[in-house]
């Protein structure tokens, strides 16, 4: 039987997102956060693994990018202005020490791949939002 890239596609992402909801469940009732068993899948079918989704990649890698942005927007629509001065000079060494554990690490990254200033300036606000937004959604599934 010949499956069509439509259908493959759509068995990947549907066998992907049903595994995600398993192991969120699982989580769940463990009283975990869900996301190093969601960074375990993404390893055990990512590009290189011996379970590559083929089909899929260039789907997950958009929907990738979706997810950030709505992950930013959420949080975006979490805080009010005052709120969010409120918090801001209150966790500002926390801040600080994020940026330099997030975005330090991406920068000098980028440099070594040889991306130039504006590639690890795009890298370094990319690894610090993104491991921000981790940071968010673990500190509120713990309570």
């Amino acid at each position: 039987m010949h499956l069509t890239a439509d259908t493959l596609l759509l068995m990947e992402v549907g066998g992907l997102l049903l595994l995600m909801s398993v192991l969120g469940r699982v989580a769940n009732r463990l009283g975990q956060s869900a996301i190093p068993l969601y960074m375990t899948l993404g390893l055990l079918f990512g590009s290189g693994s011996v379970l590559s989704l083929d089909a899929s990649t260039e789907f997950l890698h958009t929907g990738s990018e979706i997810g950030v942005v709505l992950l930013l927007l959420v949080l975006g629509l979490e805080y009010s202005p005052t709120e969010l001065m409120s918090s801001l000079k209150k966790n500002a060494p926390a801040g600080i020490l994020d940026a330099l554990l997030n975005a330090v690490p991406g920068a000098i990254f980028a440099l070594l791949m040889g991306w130039g200033p504006i590639g690890a300036i795009v890298l370094a606000g990319v690894t610090w939002v993104s491991s921000s937004g981790v940071i968010v959604k673990v500190l509120r599934d713990l309570g």
